[in-house]
């Protein structure tokens, strides 16, 4: 009876070991939650410029945070969006809606792209809105048609000419950027100049979203063409007669030009 247990354990043996190894690779692996494809500042950036509050819960100085629910698999791609919970049903369509437009960077379970349940939670701060409101103007397009709902996005070369997104102002970006350009003060000690290139997503209500640097030149300029961009409203895309989501570029230039730094002016 005693050979039998012996034997008995030993068969066990290498499935126990077998157990803790594949118990200790899952309690070592590393795991990275998923992230916006623009950060997460510029995501929180984002949110503020574009939450509407809730008129009765801002009279009544009502605060709290939304919390959506969502699934990202391997591929970025998001789905399934509920609203766990909220300080107030009727902030609940609005934080959806900004949740829904945000794009994802994979969840990574030690370095492999991976599906992933997650949570973002949208701050609805009264104080803090009202604030912010009293200090910006809250840009918004002269539009004329009805919006798509499916939050499907359309690639620029995907439209046609006429059906492309616009700038807002007149449809001159480079008149803007001149104007309101403000020279990062590092770049004209360094003497840094060159082209920042931004994709981002023009969104149905013609606001811009999920800002990517992808051509950078550093000294505060990357800063500074999100900023310019970040700013600018537009005519969304259109589709079989509504306004769609849509990608786009835009290169702005950082000039050293005659390098007469002490005028004021931006270059």
């Amino acid at each position: 009876m005693h050979h039998q247990n012996d034997k008995t354990m030993k068969s066990l043996t290498p499935i126990i070991a077998i157990a803790f190894l594949a118990i200790g690779l899952n309690l070592n692996a590393q795991v990275t939650a998923p992230e916006p494809v623009s950060g997460k500042a510029l995501t929180k950036d984002y949110i503020i410029q574009n939450l509407v509050y809730p008129q009765s819960d801002l009279e009544q100085g009502h605060s709290g945070k939304v919390v959506v629910a969502f699934h990202v698999d391997a591929q970025g791609d998001a789905s399934r969006y509920e609203a766990k919970s909220s300080f107030s049903e009727a902030a609940v369509p609005m934080a959806l809606h900004l949740v829904k437009t945000i794009l994802w960077k994979p969840a990574l379970i030690s370095g492999i792209p991976s599906d992933y349940d997650y949570e973002y939670e949208v701050d609805f701060n009264a104080k803090s809105y009202k604030r912010h409101w009293k200090r910006h103007q809250r840009l918004e397009a002269p539009l004329t048609l009805e919006a798509d709902t499916s939050y499907i996005i359309y690639e620029y070369k995907q439209l046609n000419e006429v059906a492309k997104p616009y700038f807002a102002d007149g449809g001159n970006m480079v008149k803007y950027i001149s104007n309101n350009m403000k020279f990062p003060p590092e770049a004209k000690e360094r003497e840094i100049q060159g082209t920042v290139r931004l994709s981002f997503v023009v969104e149905t209500d013609g606001s811009v979203s999920n800002i990517v640097v992808v051509n950078s030149v550093g000294g505060g300029c990357d800063n500074e063409a999100v900023r310019l961009l970040q700013e600018t409203i537009w005519i969304p895309a259109e589709k079989d007669g509504k306004y769609v989501r849509s990608t786009n570029l835009q290169d702005i230039t950082f000039s050293i030009g005659a390098r007469n730094f002490q005028d004021g002016n931006s270059y």
